[in-house]
């Protein structure tokens, strides 16, 4: 017999979550068709400084704010040749570039856990607890409450840490000279008005996505009656991004087209996304269905007289060497249900194990082939694995410190994380 049917199969692909991930995609694939992304950067780019040190912390704030929203991948893609640009401009050695690229990527993999649509493991570890009920505390608006002062954290410690490894501390920093300055602002300027005015496709976009910010921040808030209340069928976190594609999808321009016509969704669209995170979702539940979830949790009880914050920091760092060569999602799919029932054995608050192991699988920094984005730049420069590896092994270390002290004091604050919840005990497939 099948451990999971064909039926069961389509029923992970249509679920709540995955349908939200798809939804969040096809709004992606709108700010990309507008160039609204592109506006954002530039914005932000003109503002900060031209300063190598200000100009890498440039590139990362939009890169990470639009990787919660966007494709990693997608946005790592955008912002490259803007740099490439930026670069020859400046005249930059082989050092500062590698510098600059890495912060791409590394700003793109810790932007993706700002928001529970930015990653796919986030969204692994929503789908995880979303079976102990309605009572379980992530929500969309309670992860950014969570999630975004990390991130910020995290972009902090990782814009100082290549700073140190590459140009060393300020005071030993050459300067930009005035030529190249110049050369740089007039590039920017240059790119911004390529782009024209605030364009009508442009304002469309940015309506909708706020529209989504605004249904999904007031589905449910902790504050307030949240507007999923107005039916007596239940409104998940799927239902915002499923109006919110419709309307990009069917309201008609003057020409007759829709805003978003179906093809051009059809080809941008990162389909192997999507594959992969209901994918990891019909993994899990075929691991649940076949007993493989409670096997592997008895070879983990003879650790239940560990002290637990040595238990999370050895699964934690396990975490972080399995998801430098394998898949981020397959490896959250795996190991998010296991910990979870883990967690219920030995009486732990669940959020204590999920939380920063699934941070933890969203945080590959060590090779090129790690993540896409780290792929992107390994290609798109000059460096070589070791300058990599050389990054990323002190940028892993330090996130997992940065986490672990996160949860320990503004993830106790928020979740409690001490006290075995009343919710877990109604967590079942």
């Amino acid at each position: 017999m099948d451990i999971l049917s064909t039926d069961a199969v389509c029923r992970v692909y249509f679920k709540g979550t995955v349908m939200m991930f798809f939804g969040s995609l096809i709004i992606a694939v709108s700010f990309e068709q507008s160039n609204l992304h592109k506006r954002i950067a530039m914005v932000i780019l003109g503002i900060v400084g031209i300063s190598p040190r200000l100009l890498m912390l440039g590139f990362m704030i939009p890169t990470a704010f639009l990787s919660m929203w966007i494709s990693n991948t997608a946005t790592t893609a955008m912002m490259i040749p803007i740099l490439k640009s930026v670069l020859i401009e400046m005249g930059a050695d082989k050092k500062s570039s590698i510098m600059m690229f890495l912060s791409l990527a590394y700003a793109a993999n810790c932007g993706g856990s700002g928001s529970l649509i930015g990653s796919g493991t986030i969204l692994i570890l929503y789908e995880t607890l979303k079976v102990c009920g309605d009572e379980q505390p992530i929500r969309f608006l309670s992860w950014m409450y969570f999630a975004v002062p990390l991130l910020l954290i995290n972009l902090i410690i990782t814009w100082l840490w290549l700073q140190i490894l590459f140009i060393g501390l300020p005071s030993k920093n050459k300067a930009i000279s005035q030529e190249s300055k110049d050369n740089v602002t007039a590039m920017l300027k240059v790119k911004l008005k390529e782009l024209g005015p605030l364009s009508r496709y442009e304002i469309i976009v940015l309506c909708s996505f706020v529209m989504a910010l605004g249904l999904w921040f007031f589905r449910d808030p902790d504050f307030m009656e949240g507007w999923k209340t107005i039916s007596n069928v239940e409104i998940d976190d799927a239902t915002p991004a499923i109006i919110i594609c419709v309307l990009l999808l069917a309201v008609p321009l003057s020409s007759g087209e829709p805003f978003l016509p179906w093809k051009v969704v059809q080809g941008r669209l990162n389909w192997n996304v999507v594959i992969i995170v209901g994918g990891g979702f019909a993994l899990a539940e075929g691991m649940s269905k076949s007993g493989l979830n409670d096997w592997i949790g008895a070879r983990f009880e003879p650790l239940k007289d560990w002290n637990t914050f040595l238990l999370l920091t050895m699964i934690m760092l396990f975490t972080m060497i399995i998801t430098q060569v394998a898949s981020n999602s397959a490896t959250a799919s795996i190991l998010l249900p296991v910990l979870r029932d883990l967690a219920i054995s030995l009486k732990i608050n669940p959020l204590l194990l999920l939380i920063p192991n699934c941070l933890t699988c969203t945080f590959a920094f060590i090779l090129p082939v790690s993540t896409p984005s780290n792929t992107l730049v390994y290609e798109a420069s000059e460096m070589t694995t070791f300058d990599m590896m050389k990054a990323g092994l002190g940028l892993n270390i330090l996130t997992l410190v940065s986490t672990l002290g996160y949860m320990y004091t503004i993830g106790d604050l928020l979740y409690d994380i001490n006290t075995f919840p009343s919710w877990a005990n109604n967590c079942s497939v």
